[in-house]
């Protein structure tokens, strides 16, 4: 039977990638760029206007893919879009199960992809976080409240 434990032969044979960094050594600083990119700005820095110039003209003249590439950069493709759907409003916590009635009915009838109806499934469940713990709070405040009259009553008497 070996004296070598299971996990520390795990570990003893595991190696780092890479050349190690010395303790405190931060690594690459936020920000910065690697040769290769900073050799490409640097052939492009004198002649930039000229290439846009160059790939506006062509782009101006038909050439698609240059047409393509200046349209993708004035006008982008927009990441999310807004939905239409009649939620009703979430004011307590048991607004939540008409909310998510019609989040199920959105996605039944093709109004909402099932992307869309997580998104908005996360919405309605940070409402109803906020609302619950509004409610804790009040709890709370109910129940220091109520604490603190026992203890002026019981102190009273004694005095």
């Amino acid at each position: 039977m070996s004296d070598r434990s299971i996990g520390k032969t795990e570990v003893a044979s595991h190696k780092a990638r890479g050349r190690p960094f010395k303790p405190g050594n931060p690594g690459r600083p936020p920000g910065s760029k690697n040769k290769v990119t900073q050799f490409l700005e640097q052939l492009a820095e004198g002649q930039a206007e000229q290439l846009v110039q160059k790939v506006v003209e062509l782009a101006l003249a038909g050439d698609v893919s240059c047409l393509r590439m200046m349209l993708d950069r004035i006008y982008p493709a927009r990441k999310g879009q807004p939905v239409n759907v009649d939620m009703p409003p979430i004011n307590t916590s048991q607004d939540a199960v008409a909310a998510i009635v019609a989040i199920w009915t959105a996605i039944r009838e093709g109004r909402l992809t099932p992307d869309e109806a997580s998104a908005l499934s996360i919405a309605a469940d940070r409402s109803i976080q906020a609302i619950e713990l509004q409610e804790i709070a009040k709890r709370v405040a109910a129940l220091e409240e109520a604490r603190d009259k026992r203890d002026e009553k019981n102190a009273s008497p004694q005095a």
